[in-house]
């Protein structure tokens, strides 16, 4: 409560409140006419509108090329995913095929996985005393396929095929510059393991 000093019969002005004296000099020099505050804000505007614009011409070319390799990411995913299926089928129906003409159980093919991770062992044995496997993992990550072979319990190196897009934007196998189909790659893979 604010207190008044004066004798008696005197008008008493109360003593403002620090508090309330701050305000009210705030509020005074703050007040200000609309015709004031409008350049302001033309001036922001204008500002704002130049960063921008700078910003977008600096930077457009940079988020086209960004944009364009994720949409290249997404479509070789999916493109890959559907490489290695038809790769995978292609495998398991030559087994049966490839057995019956040649009069023996020669070719094995068991497919291990779901989509995302799925690999395929191919198993050749042309005489009982010659084995060889070949064992392709898909790797959805790296959108390539690993191919593990084996000739008798001797491993080779590992080779990472890479999925690459064709002329079609279809995937195609990349092993040392040449490019293969699904069938094409498959068609390698049991020639190598009865070579």
């Amino acid at each position: 409560m604010d207190t008044c000093t004066a004798d008696i019969g005197t008008k008493c002005t109360p003593h403002l409140s620090f508090e309330a004296e701050r305000r009210e000099t705030a509020g005074r020099s703050t007040s200000s006419t609309p015709s004031e505050v409008r350049p302001l804000r033309v001036e922001l505007t204008d500002w704002l509108d130049g960063v921008v614009r700078r910003a977008k011409e600096k930077y457009l070319e940079q988020r086209v090329q960004e944009e364009k390799l994720i949409e290249e990411e997404a479509l070789k995913s999916r493109v890959g995913s559907q490489f290695c299926r038809e790769l995978f089928e292609w495998l398991e129906g030559i087994d049966v095929r490839f057995n019956s003409r040649f009069g023996v159980h020669v070719l094995s093919v068991s497919v291990v996985g779901t989509d995302g991770d799925r690999s395929l062992q191919v198993l050749a044995r042309p005489v009982r005393a010659q084995e060889r496997i070949a064992i392709l993992n898909y790797r959805k990550e790296t959108k390539s396929v690993v191919l593990n072979l084996s000739s008798d319990g001797r491993a080779t190196p590992t080779e990472e095929i890479r999925l690459v897009l064709g002329a079609d934007s279809e995937a195609l196998a990349e092993i040392s510059g040449d490019q293969y189909t699904p069938e094409q790659l498959g068609r390698k893979i049991v020639e190598d393991l009865l070579a």
